[in-house]
């Protein structure tokens, strides 16, 4: 163990024992330290590294003078107002009387950061920690999460601080202590996302603290991806108007169309090659590449390459399609009547408009977990995860849940080099006259929101867009939790689980001719199911009556909060606590208004934690409690009417009919050329 006074040491182990038992039991697993603690005169004043040290002069002075110099202009997350362009009729009315409140109650300039209910302090680095006690003194925040890299530091700054203390004296203020230990910057991003963010509500993310201790190049990399990869779960909640297509659409899709369910379960692993097809920018040079190879892999679309491949002469076998706008439908028409989609399957969100399902002869839908119908319009089925955010995250997914394990990514940049467009050049965004763009979208933002940049597939730089950059990340996860060989032949954005490969490299070695054979067997082992059957398998009256219990218990719960919450972070916290108890009584409800709610709170808070004087702030807190809940009441109630609507329509049809399901593993005799009999 490291030189220390004994005392302290052995104190501070006890306190790690008491507060973070399982920190503390990885540390105790680190064996001889590969950095040396440098004591001076009884005093921990750095680590020695090796060839050089860890502070450039002694800790205790270099951190005081690093704190002064931090809140002369401290670096703080800043978000901008969440009112959006177009509002929903219960966000336009909360954003009114919000605008009242401020107008009442005299505020009409706010702060431009948070003053009050912060959420959260990021801290980059532990080192000797001598920071840290001043950073709980302040009282900076609500959370305070401590970033290490390197475990073995925590062992040497046991050696330096009193670390009993810290515990206790962030507990008298309330502040929770989270340690983010030994991860590399992207996993530490993951777990702040997925276990700190999204467990607390994003609305005290904005204006948090983030304070970087010491140079190393994962704590650099991790404060560099802080605001852009956080920033993308905070921009825009998905709303219950965002979910209403998307019922309207799946309801359809399921009372129309016969299908087979892509489900979340175990399948025969299939060895035969699996080419999943962007239309990014690097594209153009790999299409020749992909013809010559066409025979020996199972050829998948996404989105827009279906025209491209079409115009070559590759049939695809499977088509996928993730997203249920107008454009998509009118795409896809056009490529229908000018090659017609004989022998080609489709493979879809069940989300998509039901117009898309007519153009194909066979069927694959598949539910995304985040989404509604997911929750509402599913029998026991498992909905599929890492479904999204784009439509070659959905195909990669499928396909490494049906059993491929060995799947290829052909224009999948997830971004451009510099000087290229924005897609391939057959794209049907560059057709003369072309302008079947969603709502908001044009060839000038394609180009604007290009403006981040990562390392690329092949070295150089690419520059990504948010929701690329997330989409790059996303297959890294569904790797780590499907395991298949994965290989990245597009030009484009460095995907960390994908081994990069040229097209022209590829070699394939398996019987030629064997995709038909392959996919009829994997059909085998999909549910299937006849126009209404699955609908019949689906209790919309639970989820109808719970709508009525929500608003009831929602009720409730906004009554004492108004009696007893001061503040945001209070609010935040009980509807959390209401969320976790009652999470599964009211599933379906939350699925279609949780993203709401989130926007609504939202709202009160970025305007409430920016009030200077407390007493205006409570006195706003009050206000905008009694809006909350009726705008909330208000769209359980619009959430309720569409269930309705949806169980009388459901009636009508009758919509029933002699469920044809095939489940299981199937015999040996079963497995295609190539395959093994193992699941994933």
């Amino acid at each position: 163990m490291p030189h220390d006074p004994p005392s302290l040491f052995a104190r501070n182990r006890e306190a790690f024992r008491t507060h973070c038992p399982e920190l503390w039991a990885e540390l105790e697993k680190i064996g001889e330290l590969a950095s040396t603690l440098v004591v001076e005169d009884g005093k921990a004043v750095n680590v020695d590294l090796g060839n050089v040290r860890l502070y450039p002069k002694p800790a205790p002075g270099l951190t005081v003078d690093q704190l002064d110099q931090y809140f002369r202009d401290p670096d703080r997350i800043k978000f901008s107002n969440p009112v959006e362009s177009s509002l929903s009729k219960a966000a336009g009315g909360l954003n009114q009387a919000i605008a009242a409140d401020l107008e009442e109650l005299g505020e009409r300039e706010l702060a431009e950061e948070p003053v009050a209910d912060i959420g959260y302090a990021f801290v980059f680095g532990i080192g000797l920690g001598y920071h840290i006690p001043e950073l709980v003194r302040r009282n900076l925040c609500r959370r305070l999460i401590l970033i290490e890299p390197i475990p073995e530091f925590i062992l040497h700054s046991m050696s330096a601080i009193d670390w009993q203390w810290v515990f206790r004296e962030a507990g008298e203020k309330g502040m929770e202590i989270d340690f983010r230990v030994g991860k590399n910057p992207e996993r530490t991003l993951l777990e702040i996302e997925g276990l700190l963010i999204h467990s607390r509500g994003t609305p005290f993310l904005d204006g948090s603290y983030a304070y970087v201790h010491y140079f190393s190049w994962a704590l650099r990399e991790t404060r560099l991806l802080l605001n852009e990869k956080v920033m993308n779960f905070l921009v825009r909640p998905g709303k219950f108007e965002d979910e209403v297509p998307m019922m309207e659409n799946a309801f359809a899709n399921l009372r129309k169309w016969p299908f087979s369910l892509v489900d979340d379960r175990p399948f025969i692993r299939r060895e035969i090659p699996v080419f999943i097809i962007g239309s990014g920018p690097s594209l153009d040079k790999d299409l020749l590449f992909i013809k010559s190879l066409r025979d020996r892999a199972v050829v998948v679309s996404c989105g827009s390459s279906l025209g491209i491949l079409l115009k070559l002469g590759i049939r695809p076998d499977l088509h996928v399609e993730n997203e249920n706008t107008l454009p998509l439908v009118e795409n896809l028409k056009g490529f229908h009547r000018q090659y017609g989609f004989a022998d080609i399957r489709l493979v879809a969100s069940i989300t998509v408009d039901p117009e898309v399902g007519g153009l194909f002869d066979e069927r694959w839908f598949y539910y995304r977990a985040p989404l509604s119908p997911s929750t509402l319009l599913l029998d026991s089925s498992d909905p599929l995860l890492y479904a999204g955010p784009l439509v070659a995250n959905a195909a990669t997914t499928v396909a490494a849940t049906v059993g491929f394990g060995n799947i290829y990514l052909f224009g999948v940049d997830c971004g451009r080099r510099e000087g290229q467009g924005h897609h391939c050049r057959d794209a049907v965004y560059y057709h003369d006259g072309y302008d079947n763009y969603i709502e908001g979208e044009s060839p000038e933002l394609l180009e604007r929101e290009l403006e981040r940049e990562v390392p690329g597939n092949f070295g150089g730089k690419i520059f990504t867009s948010a929701y690329y950059d997330l989409s790059r990340r996303t297959f890294t996860e569904l790797h780590r939790r499907h395991g298949f060989n994965f290989m990245n032949c597009s030009d484009g954005a460095k995907i960390d689980a994908a081994r990069p490969i040229a097209a022209a490299a590829v070699r394939l070695e398996n019987p030629p001719n064997q995709q038909k054979t392959v996919l009829n067997l994997i059909e085998e082992q999909l549910k299937s199911y006849a126009g209404g059957d699955l609908l019949a398998a689906v209790d919309l009256r639970r989820h109808e009556e719970a709508c009525g219990r929500f608003i009831d218990a929602f009720q409730d719960l906004m009554e004492k909060a108004v009696r007893e919450d001061g503040n945001f972070w209070e609010l935040a916290r009980r509807i959390e606590k209401f969320k976790q108890d009652q999470g599964q009584a009211f599933d379906g409800v939350l699925k279609l208004i949780g993203g709401s709610m989130a926007l609504f709170l939202r709202m009160g808070t970025y305007n409430g934690i920016r009030i200077a004087d407390e007493t205006a702030r409570r006195k706003f807190f009050s206000f905008f409690a009694e809006h909350f809940r009726e705008a909330c009441v208000a769209t359980a109630r619009e959430a309720r009417f569409l269930v309705q609507g949806l169980m009388e329509r459901a009636a009508e049809t009758g919509a029933v009919g002699s469920r044809r399901v095939k489940t299981g593993e199937l015999p040996v005799a079963g497995l295609g050329p190539g395959d093994s009999s193992h699941s994933q």
